[in-house]
């Protein structure tokens, strides 16, 4: 497989700890640490991302969080996380975790756009599942969401990317939009429609916040 671009690495877990404090403070001690981090990124993590869930949305529960990293490589990553001690980290941090991998999918539609001075907060739409054929889902996705990118913009939307898994059976997808707008991304969601054509069945979707309280990120 011949990946040109840096890879997704998506972990969604339920926590050991009894609250969000308690998981940033071990998150920080263990992963997060200038040592923990620095052997991140002697592996190629380029970015590391911690997300809440907005359980009121639908699609998430109390005592989860969610990672989004940016990695040179797959091989990285399994290097990283092959290490034993790293093993023991993320079993202290989550009680069951799905780490997967992605790829970018190969010429669909995409943007990043600058967020507007003081718009500082970040909320991020997550949809995923098994897709018909990743060129169907590309094109679909195209026909949906370009036409729409004006009205997304004015609610505050600020990128959209979609991925497909790299070590599965079958075609799975993960779009990720980041907003800084919280009722402008519901209201933009309840007027989305035809998206779901690009699913062999119904996709899961999920709304996180950036987590608060001071967690390590890079």
């Amino acid at each position: 497989m011949n990946i040109e671009s840096p890879v997704l690495l998506t972990v969604r877990g339920a926590l050991n700890p009894k609250s969000l404090e308690a998981a940033r403070t071990l998150h920080n001690e263990t992963a997060g640490s200038q040592q923990g981090i620095a052997a991140a990124r002697a592996l190629g993590d380029l970015s590391h991302k911690v997300y809440a869930p907005v359980v009121k949305a639908g699609g998430t529960e109390e005592g989860e969080l969610l990672f989004i990293d940016y990695w040179m490589n797959p091989q990285g990553i399994g290097q990283f996380f092959s290490n034993a001690h790293v093993q023991e980290q993320g079993n202290k941090l989550f009680a069951k975790r799905d780490p997967v991998v992605w790829m970018p999918a190969k010429g669909a539609f995409s943007f990043n756009l600058p967020a507007a001075q003081g718009r500082n907060d970040r909320w991020l739409g997550v949809v995923r599942g098994v897709v018909r054929s990743p060129e169907a889902a590309i094109e679909t996705f195209r026909a949906v969401l370009a036409s729409k990118l004006p009205d997304a913009r004015r609610r505050g939307q600020l990128s959209h990317e979609i991925f497909f898994r790299i070590d599965g059976k079958e075609p799975e997808m993960i779009g990720l939009d980041v907003w800084c707008d919280a009722e402008g991304m519901q209201e933009h969601y309840r007027d989305l429609k035809g998206y779901e054509g690009a699913f062999a069945a119904k996709p899961t979707t999920s709304v996180w916040e950036q987590a608060s309280g001071g967690w390590s990120e890079w």
